[in-house]
C-alpha cells in the first residue's frame, strides 16, 4: 500500500502544521509522498526537514498558490502513484470557487484518475471521472490521506478540530 499525505492552504500557520503532522503520524504508518496545495509553498518547503525525520525517503511535491509568491513551483503538476496518475493544482486558475467542470477538463486533458485541488478551505470528495478531492485548508487542522493499494485509490478526509 502506499500513502500520500494532501495538506493545503498552510497561509502562515507553521506551528499548526507540524503539530497536525504529530496528530496524523501517531494515526497512520508511513507515508510515502506529501502534496502541497498550494497557499503556504514556503512553509511546507521550510517543513520539508521536520518531515524527513519521520519519514525520510517520501516523495514530496508542491504546486503554487494564488497567494505563493515564491518561485521554483508550478501551478500544476501530473505526478504517478500507486499506478494512477495525480493532477495536482492549488485551483484558483481552474476557478474552483465557481464551479469544477474546468478542473474535470484539465485533469481529464492530462490523463489523471485524480484530481487534487485546494482554494476553497472546504474538504470535499467527488466520486466522478477523475476523482476531484479537496483536504480541506491545513490552517483549520484539516488534511486528507489517499491510499492505493492494487491500483485501488481511497481517500480519507481528516478534520483534527481546532485545538
Amino acid at each position: 500500500m502506499m500513502r500520500a499525505l494532501i495538506l493545503s492552504d498552510i497561509h502562515g500557520e507553521v506551528t499548526n502544521l507540524q503539530w497536525m503532522l504529530e496528530v496524523v503520524w501517531r494515526q497512520v504508518g508511513p507515508i510515502d509522498a506529501y502534496i502541497c496545495l498550494g497557499d503556504g509553498v514556503r512553509d511546507f518547503d521550510n517543513a520539508e526537514a521536520f518531515i524527513r525525520r519521520r519519514d525520510p525517503h517520501a516523495s514530496m511535491y508542491a504546486v503554487r498558490g494564488n497567494c505563493d509568491f515564491a518561485v521554483g513551483h508550478p501551478d500544476r503538476l501530473v505526478i504517478p502513484f500507486g499506478g494512477l496518475t495525480l493532477y495536482l493544482t492549488h485551483g484558483h486558475i481552474h476557478r474552483v470557487k465557481t464551479g469544477l467542470d474546468e478542473l474535470k477538463h484539465a485533469a481529464l486533458s492530462a490523463g489523471a484518475d485524480i484530481a487534487l485541488y485546494g482554494h476553497t478551505h472546504c474538504a470535499d470528495v467527488e466520486y466522478t471521472t477523475p476523482w476531484l478531492v479537496n483536504p480541506g485548508a491545513a490552517e483549520r487542522d484539516c488534511c486528507a490521506l489517499l491510499e492505493v493499494e492494487g491500483g485501488k485509490p481511497h481517500v480519507k478526509l481528516i478534520n483534527l478540530g481546532f485545538h
